[in-house]
C-alpha cells in the first residue's frame, strides 16, 4: 500500500503536515480528515498530497465548503 505526505493548507501557509497509507491518495487523505472529499483545491483550506515514490501529486478539498473548519 503506498505511503503518502499530505500537507494541510490554509491560504498558502502550511497548517501541518501528516503521513498516512492508502490504496489511492485520496483514501489516505480520508484517513486523516473523515469527511467527503472534492478532487480539486476549491477552498482555501485543502490538502497537497504527494506519492513520493512516483511522484503524483494531487489536491483536494472538503466536498462541502459548509463543513469546513
Amino acid at each position: 500500500m503506498p505511503t503518502y505526505r499530505i500537507d494541510e493548507i490554509q491560504d498558502d501557509s502550511l497548517v501541518t503536515s501528516h503521513v498516512a497509507t492508502g490504496d489511492t491518495a485520496e483514501n489516505a487523505v480520508r484517513k486523516i480528515t473523515g469527511r467527503p472529499l472534492s478532487s480539486r483545491a476549491l477552498q482555501a483550506h485543502w490538502f497537497r498530497v504527494v506519492n513520493e515514490r512516483e511522484g503524483i501529486v494531487y489536491e483536494y478539498s472538503y466536498a462541502d465548503h459548509n463543513l469546513e473548519r
